[in-house]
């Protein structure tokens, strides 16, 4: 696998999101992407637990309606090294093989990918419905923001190297959550 330093580190690549206000105290972040990989390979990004863990985080559990699927974040910062986080327990809503995954999750609310054959390639547009704090909601978005574009290398045979993802990508991190600042 290819180390961190072999990555594409540069996050306005892709389009900003959008931050949709919903009733109560919900918001939805929105994402759209499109990958030149065809819906099936980026299904397997989503669901399976080898894949899942190359740009995002380890999973447990199946993609099946009503199964559990459990988050564990791997890049979670502790005195300069990365460490993972406890499991966020989660079920799958909804899995429509190879185009819908919704699933809960105790810490990051509803997360929904749409896949859409998209000429040779697959859009994306994922979506993540989250119950926090104002100050919590750029950084969630610049972090999903992030996190697809690792999901881009992923798509290429690299992957994070999580022990070192507070070196390597915080400052990505901090670029894009500044763009979506200036944005809002």
């Amino acid at each position: 696998m290819a180390s961190n330093t072999e990555m594409n580190k540069d996050m306005s690549r892709f389009e900003l999101g959008r931050v949709t206000p919903l009733d109560g105290d919900r918001t939805q972040l929105t994402l759209t992407r499109d990958f030149a990989a065809p819906v099936e390979q980026l299904w397997a990004m989503l669901t399976d637990p080898a894949k899942t863990e190359m740009w995002w985080c380890r999973v447990r559990g199946r993609a099946r309606t009503g199964s559990s699927f459990d988050l564990k974040w791997l890049n979670v910062k502790d005195e300069g090294h990365g460490i993972e986080t406890d499991w966020w327990n989660g079920r799958v809503v909804t899995a429509e093989a190879p185009h819908v995954l919704e699933i809960t999750n105790a810490m990051h609310g509803t997360i929904r990918a749409e896949l859409t054959a998209n000429g040779t390639g697959t859009r994306l547009v994922f979506t993540n419905v989250i119950s926090v704090p104002e100050e919590v909601i750029l950084m969630s978005m610049a972090g999903w923001h992030v996190h697809l574009d690792h999901l881009q290398e992923a798509l290429e045979g690299k992957s994070v190297d999580w022990q070192h993802w507070w070196d390597d990508f915080y400052p990505c991190w901090e670029e894009i959550h500044a763009a979506y600042t200036a944005a809002d």
